[in-house]
């Protein structure tokens, strides 16, 4: 009774007021900010590595003799060995984002939510549901009105922890872009070269997990539309 005598405005202001972006938004801007400084960082570690690399590599050469042939390949390696991970660094949070945004994009476009699926668009569609029992009740038939609205209900929470769920995939994504960057100084050493690799590895699966949401909520968009 008391979810019928609530307005419809009241869960219109609550459903468009976009509370998920603004979350969203604010990790962004403060993520963000971190950029500097852990690509300070990392850029320290990296060439500290690549010193190391360096001095070690090529005094085994030395101690061991080598003729200028293999001096001169082993600085070619190293070279452009340096050279791809310093440019996957200085680059990190850009692939990062792209890695992200197109599989997000693929998984929209696959199940025609649009590119651009939020959180409280997942959100609006249980509003929706719920808005359509309400309009739907009626004191004629109590018992149906009751049933419907907690149907409706049941569906408005269950997509609300999709929400959720999709909002804290996003966050961590937004933590991981510029935070995990520091991981990407490791890459100045062949012996750590695989931890700068993990970043993108992490940033992968994590993009493989908001594309299976997305196909999800697809599904559960499509189910739900049927018994509209």
């Amino acid at each position: 009774l008391f979810l019928v005598a609530m307005s419809d405005s009241a869960f219109a202001q609550a459903s468009n007021a976009n509370i998920y972006e603004n979350v969203l938004d604010r990790y962004q801007v403060v993520a963000s900010s971190w950029a500097a400084a852990v690509t300070r960082h990392a850029s320290r570690l990296f060439w500290t590595l690549a010193l190391i690399s360096m001095v070690w590599t090529f005094g085994m050469m030395a101690l061991r003799k080598a003729d200028i042939g293999e001096f001169f390949a082993e600085l070619v390696r190293f070279t452009i060995f340096t050279g791809f991970f310093w440019w996957l660094l200085t680059n990190g949070p850009n692939f990062a984002d792209t890695i992200i945004r197109s599989l997000r994009q693929i998984g929209g476009e696959a199940t025609g939510l649009g590119s651009n699926l939020t959180p409280s668009t997942v959100a609006d569609i249980g509003f929706d549901v719920f808005f359509n029992t309400l309009d739907k009740a009626t004191m004629r038939s109590p018992l149906v009105s009751a049933v419907g609205i907690l149907l409706g209900l049941g569906v408005l929470l269950l997509l609300a922890l999709v929400a959720v769920n999709m909002l804290i995939l996003l966050v961590s994504a937004w933590v991981l872009l510029y935070g995990g960057v520091f991981f990407l100084g490791f890459g100045g050493a062949r012996w750590t070269s695989n931890m700068a690799i993990n970043y993108y590895k992490t940033v992968l699966g994590l993009a493989a997990s908001l594309f299976a949401m997305v196909l999800v909520i697809g599904v559960a968009t499509s189910i739900i539309d049927e018994y509209y």
